[in-house]
């Protein structure tokens, strides 16, 4: 089942989603796949705060579909995409 909405705690808000498939998304939809056997695709969510002072990143790994939680930016690596 798709969430149309997710609220952020106050005084965070998304700056962007990058994904191999979609590239770096500012706004609309971005999507992270996942499959039944664990998979995903490999997603980057940064998050800033109200002073636009990068605050987190969200890593989806694609080999296991966890997300890590990373302090600053973390730009995705490009190796093999």
């Amino acid at each position: 089942m798709p969430i149309d909405e997710l609220l952020l705690p106050e005084g965070l808000k998304l700056v962007d989603v990058e994904n191999p498939l979609d590239g770096r998304v500012y706004d609309g939809r971005a999507l992270t796949r996942f499959v039944p056997q664990g998979y995903a695709t490999p997603t980057w969510i940064h998050l800033e705060t109200e002073q636009d002072e990068v605050k987190y990143t969200l890593i989806v790994h694609p080999l296991t579909g966890r997300t890590e939680i990373r302090d600053g930016r973390i730009e995705m690596e490009r190796k093999g995409f």
